[in-house]
């Protein structure tokens, strides 16, 4: 019911009311909802026009229509009355039917129309759009500010519209604690009775009582003995326990909520713990699956929360400026072991005093509507609202928000156990230092990055928190680029691939600039003539460039004496084909720079650096909760030999890291970074490897010597098979290769982009996943020319 509905585009203001489109709605196409109109009307510019929705439909009943999400700004008309007007994009809409046959109709009006009507003039302007007149829209800017990218604004029914008989129309909030294990279910009911159940994470019931509403209100409350506690990915489990309220046995009130606790140090560091425990957060800023239809699939949402948790990512950013999240969002999150972190929808402007109590009823909808999900960690008060204002040389007085100094954290104390911050970024609370400051409370930072740091300079910035941070224009993979583009020539200034270039607004330069910047630094070469001769090589060294300066940013972060809690790479996803900041693709697939950063982020992981004067520095992380022992080996070599083969027992407490420096392992100076440079250098390339007593081993390689322009000839690779669907390649190079790369079609290497130092081989497990039969493909490194065939009798 009310999934398939009629869509006309009209002028704006061509139709005051349905009755004057009587004679249209032959022509009308059709759309399955939820899904903006511009999955049927491929157009960038949706908001020039009026936009028309018509569904007609039966119920047997008296019932409430609830929308879920209406685009602003929206009227609703019921069997030719208007019954409701959205004030925000952001807020639910409800309204009453009674028995019979019925014919809904919506007009979105043309928000550039709506526009040009004068309001008051903000204390600063925002450099995220050109009309001033949207800090008055509750709306997303999607398809409104050129950095989200050149995408048609989302305009009508982007989520779900339930249906639900008047006579049971429940709705609930659930709130726990940890420590007691008290749970406690509050709501309203047209029903007379309630049965409450609740489910242990097993399934078995703890909790089958009934209720009586007293006025249309309830309130239910159980303690829950030793409850089982739900943690971050790589730190432990995901219980989840299940609360169900029910009339005449059916179920018309069902969701997951978890025990945990949340405490934020936020005098100096930014450290978030979990269950007492410090958390090293890392992932990505999020951006919607399908910015387009503005709704994903359940399946697609879990796919993309996959693909960052599978390489060790623990925390997402819902930014303000973008949307709130659909419902399978939150418990796809908190299945994973994947914190939120939930902007409020600001961004840039300043929010009008007149909105600030509609502002936080959005906040307070969302809260209650995920309340009880463990993944909601942080709540903060909109993507750059202090920074924008700072950054225009206003001063604290002048730039005083109500909204988020008072009506916003009071909203979060009442709706859940989240931790609140002003904005992101944020100085800490109480503290005279400005929010752009990288060094104190949360940050956002692109010291490496749109501000052209080198790589090194993370050490010197110290960045406590960064909840966006290394930002690039990050190409995707070549397969991509000729299935959207036709080929890597497009990687110079082709109009289709510039349309997709992330820049920030007004600027004379864009992220490629960014990149190649980089690209320079890491490798050395002419990034201009790489592009002329060969376009698929500049997009390669512009793909490792950034892998390169995430992993060593990360590597550094982690370290404990590092004082950073975490950090989150702006963004998670490309909105539309291109290099855009993603570290995803638009198809879903992860870039280079994910792999590459999955072995700084891996919950048990070793990272190998350059300590400069001190050494080569091994970084062993364990955030499980169990301790780890095995042997780490020390290995360095060049073309010539071994410099250095020694081998020593470890144990990684829980929640822990323990570091060495290569003079330690080994007894003796050798200087394997290379940093007095006595002479030549004593080795091209250091490995660590750590072979746990579990059979898991974790490895990292840093290559002291680069050395480009190397013969294939000089790489072995043995592919010996293991089962039907699984083989083993064993790679032996005789010089240190930088990142190297296996491309077997059908088939997934366990690792990928890593480095091989000289005579020792490497295994590398192949898993298939096709109908592909044998291992046929080919092993490339930026250091090689060429590629080396890789075959069953390779």
């Amino acid at each position: 019911m009310l999934s398939r509905w009629q869509v006309l585009k009209t002028g704006p203001d061509a139709a005051a009311h349905p009755d004057d489109l009587t004679e249209n709605w032959d022509t009308a196409a059709v759309l399955d909802i939820p899904a903006a109109v511009a999955t049927i009307y491929p157009l960038t510019d949706t908001d020039d026009f009026d936009w028309w929705q018509r569904c007609r439909f039966a119920v047997d009943e008296s019932v409430h229509i609830e929308f879920a999400g209406l685009t602003f700004p929206a009227t609703v008309f019921l069997d030719g009355q208007q019954v409701a007007q959205t004030e925000s994009m952001f807020m639910p809409a409800t309204i009453e039917c009674t028995r019979g046959e019925h014919e809904l109709v919506i007009r979105f009006g043309s928000l550039n129309h709506w526009l040009k009507t004068r309001r008051p003039r903000g204390r600063w302007r925002s450099t995220l759009v050109g009309s001033p007149g949207l800090r008055w829209a509750r709306t997303t800017l999607i398809g409104r500010a050129p950095v989200y990218g050149n995408i048609a604004a989302p305009v009508g029914i982007w989520r779900p519209i339930s249906v639900i008989p008047s006579r049971i129309r429940t709705t609930a909030t659930i709130r726990t604690d940890a420590c007691t294990g008290a749970v406690t279910l509050t709501g309203t009911s047209a029903a007379d009775s309630l049965q409450i159940v609740l489910l242990s994470p097993g399934g078995h019931v703890l909790v089958d009582a009934t209720t009586t509403p007293n006025g249309g209100s309830f309130q239910f409350d159980t303690v829950i003995g030793d409850p089982e506690l739900w943690w971050p990915n790589g730190y432990g489990a995901q219980p989840q326990y299940r609360a169900s309220v029910r009339v005449d046995d059916a179920e018309i009130f069902g969701r997951t909520f978890g025990f945990r606790t949340v405490t934020v140090d936020d005098a100096a560091n930014f450290r978030i713990r979990i269950n007492g425990t410090p958390i090293f957060c890392r992932g990505a800023t999020w951006s919607p699956p399908d910015p387009i239809r503005m709704h994903a699939d359940d399946g697609e949402i879990h796919n993309q929360i996959a693909a960052f948790v599978s390489k060790g990512a623990n925390m997402i950013r819902v930014i303000g400026g973008i949307a709130y999240e659909q419902r399978e969002f939150w418990q796809a999150c908190a299945d994973a072991g994947l914190m939120v972190w939930q902007d409020a929808m600001l961004a840039t402007f300043d929010p009008p005093a007149e909105q600030g109590e509609l502002i936080a009823r959005e906040l307070s909808t969302v809260l209650d509507s995920v309340s009880g999900n463990p993944a909601l960690v942080v709540v903060s008060g909109g993507s750059e609202t202090l920074q924008q204002p700072e950054m225009l040389g206003l001063g604290a007085e002048e730039s005083a928000m109500e909204v988020i100094d008072t009506l916003l954290p009071t909203i979060v104390a009442e709706h859940s156990d989240a931790h609140y911050v002003r904005a992101s970024p944020a100085p800490p609370p109480g503290s005279a230092d400005l929010a752009i400051r990288p060094d104190t409370g949360v940050a956002h930072w692109f010291g490496v990055g749109g501000y052209l740091r080198p790589i090194a300079d993370v050490r010197s910035a110290g960045v406590k928190f960064a909840a966006e941070c290394l930002a690039f224009a990050n190409p995707p993979n070549p397969a991509f680029i000729e299935r959207h583009f036709g080929s890597a020539a497009v990687a110079g200034h082709d109009p289709d691939w510039k349309a997709a270039m992330p820049r920030d607004r007004g600027s004379s330069w864009d992220f490629e600039d960014i990149r190649d910047f980089y690209a320079h630094a890491v490798f050395g070469e002419d990034l201009l003539a790489v592009r002329r001769t060969d376009p698929g090589r500049y997009l390669q060294l512009g793909r490792l460039a950034i892998a390169a300066a995430m992993h060593e940013c990360f590597g550094y972060w982690r370290r404990l004496e590092s004082g950073c809690g975490g950090a989150l790479v702006l963004s998670g996803k490309d909105m539309q084909p291109g290099a855009g900041w993603g570290l995803l693709d638009y198809d879903g697939d992860a870039k280079p720079a994910l792999t590459v950063l999955s072995r700084a982020w891996a919950p048990v992981a070793v990272v190998v650096s350059d300590d400069g004067l001190s050494g080569i520095r091994i970084d062993i992380h364990n955030d499980t909760p169990e301790a780890r022992s095995g042997e780490l080996t020390v290995i360095a070599t060049n073309s010539t030999g071994t410099a250095v083969d020694t081998t020593r027992t470890i144990t990684v407490p829980p929640a822990s890291s323990i570091s060495f420096h290569d003079a330690e392992l080994s007894g003796c100076f050798r200087d394997l970074s290379y940093a007095f440079r006595f002479g030549p250098p004593t080795a091209d390339a250091v490995q660590a490897t750590v072979r746990f007593d579990d059979s898991s081993v974790v490895r990292d390689v840093w290559v002291v010597n680069p050395r480009g322009g190397q013969s294939v000839s000089l790489v072995e690779a043995r592919l010996t098979k293991e089962s039907d669907n699984r083989y083993r390649l064993e790679l032996t190079a005789e010089v240190a290769l930088r990142y190297v790369e296996l491309h077997i079609p059908g088939w997934t290497p366990a690792d990928n982009y890593f480095h091989l130092i000289a005579r020792v081989p490497y295994a590398v497990a192949l898993s298939q996943n096709s109908d592909q039969a044998t291992p046929t493909g080919s092993l490339t490194s930026i250091d090689l020319l060429g590629a080396l065939p890789i075959r069953e009798d390779s």
